[in-house]
């Protein structure tokens, strides 16, 4: 079950936010634990009971990691049980096949085949898994910085680590962020009223921007040997592609946002047009937030106090380890490791003297240097393997590796919706409501509550306007939920 599915929209939030606002505020917390109980059950059954030990395993190392900081074991179990066991499903389910055919020539003897069949099928990546270590291995290492953090009672540690809204892709919450707004969460119409407006921005991002251009990036081009396109058909389909991963992550996280308001709660923000940055260090502070805070403050501050006055070559080995470690996040393969290490590199480059002179290049300039950096990385990121990255690389320089000839059950004909996705993807990648808010504010009385009214109509269109955008199309999953 997720965001854009039916049966979420239309049965399962409707049901969770009318019984949470009817309820007393102390049972509110209990309301929300129960749907975000029922939400991981319905969605991943298989794995309900090993998320919820784990939670409970974390509450419990938390809480002897409270009572005596001094001792390390809780804090490295918990840690070495959330990112181990996410290590383990990454490698896993990426390398089932190989790992079956390392243990019948280790063991001399091979699974039988319906058993491996069987195994396969049921080894899929734990819904939520990748966010849920990280914030578990958050609130250990936040305990043993001030043991006040740890959780007061397994329900609230619960309901922390599973909190539906967040659950799939984040944001990546602290529990000192949110605990107190857990305790007795109280919300008002202005809240509920607010938070459907930016869930509406978000689903119409996911439904009519990132599920539009996904009939170009997802119907075979990147699933091919070689890519047999031409250079502007390359250069097409990666900006499709930059375009609808922007907009399938921020829309969730729109959904996101919005839902924990309806919900009174807040949930940092995930997003700040990361594609009008003018170096990789800045699109890093608007991209994926949350996930990059939290490499920041647990894995290279702690390098960087182990430096203790090295040079600079040691800094940008910390960042390139942080940034390696990004790309193993995402999934454990090569493209992932370079697209991290790319990454890293680049944001090195910009610390040493010849790369803090990119600061008074025209801005153009720096921007064009960033967004070839990026989008070099969303290749990395969307390319079934190496060596087809390295085609698709050669065929973005003018040396296309095919005749570009392609059937249309790859190479769709490419009609208006696209187009418009496209440019409205574009256009919704700048700040926006930098124009608008001057116009508000010079408006007054009448004039201004006519314009929140009219704003108000056109949301509820683009309501419309998803809904059936999404019963016309094939289910389109949310890129981050697969990681």
């Amino acid at each position: 079950m997720t965001f854009n599915a039916p049966l979420f929209l239309f049965f399962f939030l409707p049901v969770a936010l009318v019984a949470f606002l009817l309820a007393r505020k102390r049972a509110r917390t209990w309301l929300l634990l129960a749907a975000s109980l029922v939400f991981y059950a319905w969605g991943a059954p298989l794995y309900a009971p090993m998320i919820i030990l784990l939670v409970a395993l974390n509450f419990w190392l938390g809480h002897k990691l409270a009572r005596q900081p001094e001792r390390r074991w809780p804090l490295v179990a918990g840690v070495a049980a959330n990112i181990g066991l996410l290590a383990f499903f990454k490698v896993a389910v990426r390398y089932w096949p190989q790992i079956l055919s390392l243990a019948a020539s280790l063991t001399g003897s091979a699974i039988p085949e319906t058993a491996a069949a069987y195994l396969q099928k049921g080894l899929v990546f734990p819904m939520g898994l990748s966010f849920l270590a990280f914030q578990g291995t958050a609130y250990l290492l936040d305990i043993r910085k001030n043991p006040e953090n740890a959780a007061s009672s397994l329900k609230d540690c619960l309901v922390y680590l599973l909190l539906f809204p967040k659950l799939l892709a984040g944001p990546i919450v602290r529990y000192r962020e949110i605990a107190p707004q857990l305790q007795a969460p109280a919300v008002t119409a202005a809240q509920v009223a607010g938070g459907a407006r930016r869930f509406i921005t978000g689903l119409a991002k996911k439904a009519l921007i990132a599920d539009q251009l996904a009939r170009l990036t997802d119907g075979g081009i990147f699933a091919q040997v070689s890519p047999n396109l031409t250079t502007g058909m390359a250069w097409l389909a990666l900006l499709a592609y930059a375009l609808q991963i922007y907009h399938d992550f921020s829309g969730y996280t729109d959904m996101a946002i919005g839902m924990g308001q309806m919900f009174g709660l807040r949930f940092p923000e995930n997003f700040n047009h990361p594609y009008l940055s003018r170096s990789i260090s800045e699109f890093w502070r608007r991209w994926h937030i949350t996930l990059s805070s939290w490499f920041r403050d647990y894995v290279f501050y702690p390098l960087e106090r182990k430096r203790r006055g090295a040079g600079g070559l040691r800094q940008a080995a910390n960042i390139l380890i942080v940034f390696l470690l990004t790309g193993l996040w995402h999934g454990a393969s090569v493209n992932f490791l370079l697209w991290g290490g790319l990454h890293g590199l680049a944001i090195a480059f910009e610390n040493t003297p010849i790369g803090k002179k990119l600061r008074s290049f025209w801005p153009p300039l720096q921007h064009l240097y960033a967004l070839l950096v990026v989008l070099t990385g969303w290749v990395l990121f969307r390319s079934p393997s190496l060596l087809y990255a390295l085609r698709y690389l050669r065929t973005l320089a003018g040396f296309p590796t095919g005749n570009g000839l392609l059937p249309y059950s790859i190479l769709p004909p490419l009609e208006g919706p696209f187009w418009l996705a496209l440019a409205a993807g574009a256009a919704l990648a700048l700040p926006l409501q930098g124009v608008f808010r001057p116009l508000e504010k010079r408006l007054s009385g009448a004039w201004s509550a006519g314009l929140g009214v009219a704003m108000d109509a056109g949301r509820i269109g683009l309501l419309w306007v998803s809904l059936i955008a999404l019963a016309g199309s094939n289910y389109q999953p949310y890129i981050y939920g697969g990681f």
